[in-house]
């Protein structure tokens, strides 16, 4: 209890240890954002108890609320960029297992982001009478079964499997044990009784029991390999792509991510003649190049620096610097294009106009914010793939997730795909802006990418 206390307060310091002002301000935007969606969750319940005003009941409304907790947990590990699994405690150290284990799945839950849904079921509770206190703890429940399932995806991506180890059938049959419990009655759908509570915190332990022992039935992270292409036919742009590891699990990572989205929008298409991009708008983001550029191309002089400074030692041309920018972006854009323009060919082609119109403005902006996010907010690369240390900016990746959006209004009306010029010329208007400072940036840009060989 002492090591978990003590990694609390430490974590608890480290999050206003730098910049205390700035994080203090965006945590109380994060409470501002969850009492404005407690109330309007609040207000549907209350429109679902008045007959007749909303076509969902109650339950429905609560169980919505419980699978967008479960589907924003889960996600925020893979979008806007992957976040590796913390590692609060190196193996190293003489803990017991159990004691690391419980010790970092506690230091997890202590984030800002936690404290932000907590403040969300709080004031959910307190507004609307038809959810109880069953209810919230319901809803905890499934807050923690969320961050358990993103711990063990994590798991499978950041470590090497044994996938004969006795642990991994131990775990198999925990998970097995959390399913059969759950399979009848989700987690997620709402109940007042007291004894269903109890069968949802059986499958919880369960669940838990199995994520314990599939961090035992995993090896030690993986350790960073590069292979170099001895192949002369090759273009520049593709050994960019195979030599530089990092960037490549990252960006295959990313389409794997994004081509899960659209196999499930398939298969919904194939089942139910729609699509779910037409029922929940947001998932439009993932049919443009957006993953790319969150995940590699917001930070390219971060992953290929040595190619920048190449670049600058040599002429240091703004043609040269923007081809430069562009070179490992081919390969990786093109796949990209493959994958989306195959969906629209057989599962969405009745929207094929609309797409192909809003992936080409989406490279026209995406492509010159990228380079400027390079310039501007360029972030030094450390460690593995997942390693605990974000690889872009978090600005910038929302920026071209709004931006993004932006191109999707000519699904309203086509009128406003006449937003399409203007916002590719404002992009690319502040990229002649900050190229023309470029002499300015370029010292802290070599300053942030190799401070660390200094």
């Amino acid at each position: 209890m002492d090591l978990i206390l003590f990694s609390c307060r430490a974590r608890i310091d480290s999050f206003f240890r730098q910049k205390p002002k700035q994080r203090g301000l965006l945590l109380g935007l994060g409470i501002l954002l969850a009492g404005f969606y407690s109330l309007m969750f609040s207000y549907l319940l209350q429109l679902a108890e008045e007959s007749g005003r909303i076509r969902q009941s109650a339950e429905q409304v609560l169980e919505y609320a419980n699978l967008f907790l479960l589907v924003i947990i889960i996600l925020r590990g893979f979008f806007p960029a992957y976040v590796p699994k913390s590692g609060i405690i190196q193996r190293i150290y003489p803990i017991p297992p159990l004691q690391k284990f419980w010790t970092e799945l506690a230091v997890e839950l202590v984030s800002p982001f936690y404290f932000i849904a907590l403040n969300f079921l709080i004031f959910l509770f307190l507004m609307a009478p038809a959810y109880d206190f069953v209810h919230l703890l319901q809803s905890l429940l499934v807050v923690l079964t969320a961050h358990v399932t993103l711990r063990s995806l994590q798991v499978f991506v950041e470590r090497k499997i044994r996938w004969t180890h006795s642990y991994l059938f131990m775990a198999a049959v925990m998970a097995a044990a959390f399913v059969a419990l759950q399979v009848r009655v989700p987690m997620f759908r709402p109940t007042s009784d007291w004894l269903m509570l109890v069968v949802h915190v059986a499958a919880l332990g369960f669940f838990i029991t199995a994520s314990y022992f599939l961090e035992h039935a995993a090896a030690d992270a993986r350790h960073k390999v590069v292979n170099y292409s001895s192949n002369a036919r090759r273009s520049l742009g593709w050994r960019l792509f195979k030599n530089h590891k990092m960037a490549r699990q990252m960006l295959i990572f990313g389409m794997v991510f994004k081509v899960l989205i659209l196999a499930v929008d398939a298969v919904s298409y194939l089942k139910k003649g729609n699509h779910i991009f037409d029922e929940i708008l947001s998932l439009w983001i993932f049919v443009g190049p957006l993953v790319i550029f969150s995940y590699v191309f917001n930070n390219v002089w971060g992953f290929y620096r040595n190619l920048w400074l190449t670049i600058e030692r040599s002429s240091g041309s703004y043609k040269d610097f923007i081809k430069a920018s562009l070179l490992p972006l081919r390969v990786p854009l093109l796949m990209d294009a493959v994958l989306t323009f195959m969906y629209v060919t057989f599962f969405n082609h009745e929207s094929a106009l609309f797409i192909v119109l809003m992936y080409i403005a989406s490279i026209l902006v995406l492509t010159p914010l990228g380079i400027i996010a390079s310039i501007v907010r360029p972030i030094a690369v450390k460690g593995g793939m997942f390693s605990f240390s974000t690889k872009t900016s978090y600005l910038y990746n929302f920026i071209a997730i709004f931006l993004f959006s932006m191109l999707l209004l000519p699904r309203i009306h086509p009128l406003l795909y006449l937003l399409y010029p203007l916002i590719i010329g404002g992009v690319i208007f502040a990229l002649v802006a900050v190229l023309k400072e470029y002499p300015a940036y370029k010292h802290k840009l070599f300053e942030t990418l190799y401070k660390t060989e200094a």
